[in-house]
């Protein structure tokens, strides 16, 4: 009696390990076929720029031109002028381009900001 007591004890407690285990396998299987579709979603979806050293450095030449910018129109509302491009102190965020001047008066300006190589990443004008 005791034996049979154990027997369909021990049994009924697989049984709801199975159970348990059985919805645990349904739950993975669920998540493993939601991560499928958002893997083949990311897949799908537009990738980063071929080339995203370009990408920065162009963002960084915008950034200059746009310091540099700020930097002569505060300028001219401090003092009614643009600066000389001699009392002129470039922006940091400049370093590692080349600032070249088109223009650079009293009334206003107009500059290019390159990479090393010379190409022409930006540009700021201002009148």
């Amino acid at each position: 009696m005791l034996r049979a007591l154990l027997l369909l004890l021990s049994l009924s407690l697989a049984a709801c390990q199975d159970r348990e285990a059985r919805a645990e396998i349904v739950r993975l299987e669920a998540r493993v076929t939601d991560l499928e579709a958002r893997v083949e979603a990311l897949a799908a979806a537009p990738s980063v720029p071929s080339d995203a050293a370009a990408t920065v450095q162009q963002a960084a030449a915008t950034h200059c031109a746009n310091d540099l910018s700020r930097t002569l129109e505060l300028t001219r509302q401090e003092r009614g002028g643009y600066p000389a491009e001699s009392a002129l102190a470039v922006p940091g965020s400049c370093q590692g381009f080349r600032v070249t001047w088109e223009r650079l008066t009293p009334q206003g300006y107009a500059f290019r900001v390159l990479d090393r190589s010379g190409r022409a990443l930006a540009s700021g004008a201002g009148e």
